[in-house]
């Protein structure tokens, strides 16, 4: 298998990695998640390539490329928020949360990637000249983990729908047996 397709691998692999701690429901233990993941990844494409790895300028690299995103800003603080909404926005929030993440994380391996492809290193790599090859990437992983997100939301909803319906058979019938009970129609 080539070098390329390897960090494919990997970055798929820390793409996928990267949805779970969007579902962790205390706010900063997510973002240390998704930057483990990321910095994992990162230290996997340097091993790939025989590059030097050093945490603190992965991260700041990192970083650095998610600033892109600053517009975003806004809907992840809303995203973030659905998650303290017991039950449904949880679930909602923490997809929204996860989608954002493994694009994120794949963007990042994905420049990461490229750099180190056509010979840099850590150390070299300059953020601002990757930010537009970034947004793309970012744009492509979003849409794929977006589509992913709408299929998921419907079956959650349908999911919430039965249950909700169930509720009220079990409460139809909790009543009835109680007038049954009043009325001395009951055995």
């Amino acid at each position: 298998m080539s070098k390329t397709k390897k960090a494919n691998q990997i970055i798929r692999n820390h793409a996928w990695f990267a949805t779970i701690p969007g579902f962790v429901p205390v706010f900063i233990l997510d973002t240390i998640g998704i930057t483990a993941v990321q910095l994992d990844m990162i230290r996997q494409l340097c091993q790939l390539y025989d590059r030097d790895y050093n945490g603190e300028k992965g991260k700041s690299i990192a970083v650095a490329l998610s600033s892109t995103l600053t517009g975003r800003i806004p809907g992840y603080v809303l995203r973030r928020g659905l998650k303290a909404i017991p039950g449904i926005g949880w679930i909602l929030g923490g997809l929204t949360l996860s989608a954002l993440a493994s694009a994120s994380t794949y963007a990042t391996g994905a420049v990461f990637r490229e750099h180190f492809r056509k010979g840099g290193s850590l150390e070299d790599l300059d953020a601002d000249s990757f930010k537009k090859f970034y947004k793309e990437e970012f744009e492509k992983a979003r849409k794929v983990a977006k589509n992913t997100v709408e299929e998921v939301k419907e079956e959650v909803e349908e999911i919430v729908e039965d249950l909700k319906n169930d509720v009220e058979d079990i409460v139809d019938d909790l009543k009835k047996d109680e007038e049954e009970e009043d009325d001395g129609t009951k055995d």
